[in-house]
């Protein structure tokens, strides 16, 4: 099994390596399992017609990566339709909270 560790062993090169980290990715896109994410997608769209709130979280480069999912969904999903938006929240946004949990509660 490859992994980008190996991929960067095996390159002789950047564009080799583009190419051979190119093909890992699609390989495991192919083995996402489209019903269960059509699941997920009918849960958000549940919330949203009950005007629920999604929560979004994630830890170290995945915290931006939450934030930003939640920007997506709370801006990015209006389509102009007077359709509901999504009621979404990141609970990485808050650097405040989060430092003082760290530093209070260790």
């Amino acid at each position: 099994m490859n992994t980008v560790e190996g991929i960067f062993n095996k390159s002789k090169d950047s564009a080799e390596f583009a190419a051979g980290y190119l093909e890992y990715l699609a390989s495991l896109l192919k083995r996402l399992d489209t019903k269960a994410i059509a699941r997920f997608i009918g849960e958000l769209e549940a919330a949203r017609r009950a005007g629920r709130t999604v929560f979004v979280i994630g830890n170290g480069g995945s915290a931006a990566t939450a934030s930003h999912m939640a920007n997506d969904f709370g801006i990015g999903t209006r389509t102009g339709d007077g359709a509901a938006p999504f009621r979404v929240l990141s609970l990485t946004d808050n650097a405040a909270v989060m430092t003082a949990v760290g530093n209070d509660d260790g």
